[in-house]
């Protein structure tokens, strides 16, 4: 007499679906790095693009009136020579 096990067809059945949710979590998580990457990489091009513009201005400004002497504490030094 035959008879037929379903138990094997259960554990394919689980083993399946179990693979399809990691491979949708797979697809959402590169789905979002890539969103991240483009948002980044966007606003990249846009700071680079106005720092670009600041520096033409300022090359501008420099050609019109010519090196103005700093005034005021300059930025890239520090009040101490200790760093405090």
């Amino acid at each position: 007499m035959f008879t037929f096990d379903l138990e094997p067809m259960l554990e394919y059945k689980r083993r399946h679906k179990q693979l399809v949710k990691e491979a949708s979590e797979y697809r959402l998580v590169k789905d979002s790095q890539k969103a991240d990457q483009a948002k980044v990489g966007g606003t990249a091009k846009i700071l680079a693009s106005i720092g670009k513009e600041l520096v033409n201005l300022g090359t501008h400004l420099e050609e019109r009136y010519g090196p103005q002497p700093e005034a005021g504490i300059p930025l890239n030094r520090q009040s101490h020579p200790d760093g405090c």
